[in-house]
């Protein structure tokens, strides 16, 4: 049988193949935890899914509390409204689980596969060495020759990007697209895993491009993606369509190499870089919860054991101290001893972060971590220059944008954050960390008291991030402040009863700032009045 190509309901369409939502014919941006469970209703439609078929798909074998699967249903159907109050296509039959209720029409296509010429891999395992990928030249339209001439600039960029990541082997098959019309073999093709196929049609300073990535040893497209891109003028057209194929293609082979390794059976003997994948994999979920971090810290522990050097270990490790350590603070006032315990494991990440640059000084990511470790430590101005550092490597690396323009935040210089957090939504609207760059922006216009702007952004931020109390007290706060106090209450008691009985408190907040600096700390001051509106009490 034909495999679904998407699935359509009301004002939407579910793409099977690139996992994208769309409504109305524009992108809707979804956590990925939601998007595989989307993913499952829609393929059962009509059918009773139960909870623990629903936690397996957005968790697989992890054990975790069951209100993770209450908080992402729950940013799921807020994603699903179409100017209801309730979604009205995902019914809860209590004790049982969920129904997609709305009719659903099925697209079915065969699936895609790569050029006649690449034989299939026969060896079936995954490459101890690191993730190895074949960039095709990009097509562009023939009889244009400013389009054939970005679209091999644009290779070019792919290839410099894509080999900086340690770990990634990057081909280059044929030199020109004639030698793809000629049929020329292709090489490498007995060692690239995957094949990166693109076309771009471009226009005044935009582009359309389509991408496609194959696996070798089965001969299917496994991920395929379009997208409308705008010149932000970060650098060139090209060097930031290459930025953005990059960042995305990367995300979904460091899952399937992770998945391929756990359906191989081969975690007993996995070596360094295969962990360090498995490591990378996990912090991609979006750090929503803490099981998700802990798994990532195991998998790099193990990757450093097998090899101390392994700079994607080495930074990645850093990554998750950080994460789980600003998690251990917002969710809980720590005690004494514990802060002590979190100081050490910052100075840990330092050491990590410093190494991995050292061992990958190309290589962005490296200089991103080392910023992400000196922010926790709130040295702001050292980590602001290590994510120029990143930025100097890659000036569309979206996340040294977005993270830079949260420094400048809590350095309390308002007027510099806006724009690098717009350019970083701009190149990477579907970026697993968006929810926090969509509160980011929040936090700017809720600063400068205007409530209308920020609440969009709060909204996108507590769909997008659906376990992280911030994005949630913020969106109340702002909604107080313009005068619906009744819907920023139900907002924060509803989330607090996802949640399992969250309890809130002004105190809890105020133990959890990140800066002195008196900008910021106003901000922080004007969230307490809102939420003092909705009741929400000192302590």
């Amino acid at each position: 049988m034909k495999a679904p190509s998407s699935f359509a309901f009301g004002p939407f369409v579910f793409h099977t193949l690139s996992r994208r939502l769309e409504k109305r014919g524009e992108l809707v941006v979804l956590n990925p935890r939601a998007t595989d469970l989307l993913s499952l209703l829609l393929t059962r439609a009509g059918e009773l899914v139960t909870k623990d078929e629903l936690l397996q798909a957005g968790w697989g074998k992890r054990v975790v509390a069951e209100n993770n699967l209450t908080v992402h249903l729950a940013a799921l159907r807020r994603v699903l409204r179409d100017g209801g109050e309730t979604d009205g296509h995902i019914w809860t039959e209590h004790g049982r689980g969920y129904r997609f209720v709305t009719p659903v029409e099925v697209a079915r296509v065969e699936p895609d596969s790569p050029p006649d010429d690449l034989p299939a891999r026969t060896d079936g395992g995954s490459d101890p060495r690191g993730i190895s990928i074949m960039v095709l030249p990009v097509q562009g339209m023939r009889n244009d020759e400013r389009s054939r001439s970005l679209a091999a600039e644009i290779r070019r960029h792919l290839m410099v990007h894509l080999s900086r990541i340690p770990g990634v082997l990057v081909g280059g098959g044929p030199i020109d697209d004639a030698a793809v019309v000629a049929n020329q073999p292709l090489q490498q093709e007995a060692t690239a895993r995957y094949l990166l196929r693109t076309s771009i049609q471009a226009s005044d300073g935009d582009a359309q491009v389509i991408a496609m990535v194959d696996d070798t040893s089965s001969r299917t497209t496994i991920w395929a993606d379009r997208f409308e891109h705008r010149h932000v003028g970060l650098s060139s057209l090209e060097s930031e369509i290459a930025s953005r194929l990059t960042n995305a293609v990367i995300s979904e082979l460091l899952d399937r190499e992770s998945a391929r390794d756990f359906l191989e059976g081969s975690s007993a003997t996995a070596g360094a870089q295969q962990c360090a994948v498995r490591g990378w994999s996990a912090l991609s979920r979006g750090l929503l919860f803490s099981q998700d971090v802990a798994e990532a810290r195991q998998w790099f522990d193990r990757a450093l054991l097998a090899d101390p050097l392994n700079p994607l270990a080495l930074a990645g490790l850093a990554y998750a101290i950080v994460a789980g350590n600003i998690r251990a603070t917002t969710d809980r006032r720590a005690s004494s001893s514990s802060n002590v315990a979190m100081h050490a494991e910052v100075l840990q990440a330092d050491e990590l972060a410093t190494r991995a640059a050292a061992r990958a000084p190309d290589w962005p990511r490296a200089w991103f971590c080392r910023g992400y470790v000196r922010l926790r430590q709130h040295r702001f101005d050292s980590a602001l220059t290590a994510f120029e550092r990143a930025l100097s490597l890659d000036p569309c690396d979206a996340e040294s944008l977005a993270y830079s323009g949260h420094v400048l935040f809590l350095m309390g210089r308002l007027e510099e954050m806006r724009i690098p957090l717009e350019h970083a939504l701009t190149l990477s609207p579907r970026d697993r960390g968006v929810g926090l760059w969509h509160h980011f922006l929040g936090l700017y216009h809720f600063s400068h008291e205007r409530d209308e702007f920020a609440i969009p952004y709060f909204v996108q931020g507590t769909d997008l991030c659906p376990g992280m109390v911030y994005p949630v007290v913020f969106l109340a706060s702002s909604l107080a402040h313009a005068g619906r106090v009744g819907e920023g209450r139900r907002t924060l008691n509803a989330w607090c009863d996802a949640m399992g009985g969250f309890h809130l408190t002004i105190d809890h907040l105020r133990a959890q700032v990140f800066s002195d600096n008196r900008t910021y700390l106003a901000c922080h001051e004007r969230l307490y009045r809102g939420l003092r509106l909705i009741g929400i009490p000192e302590r």
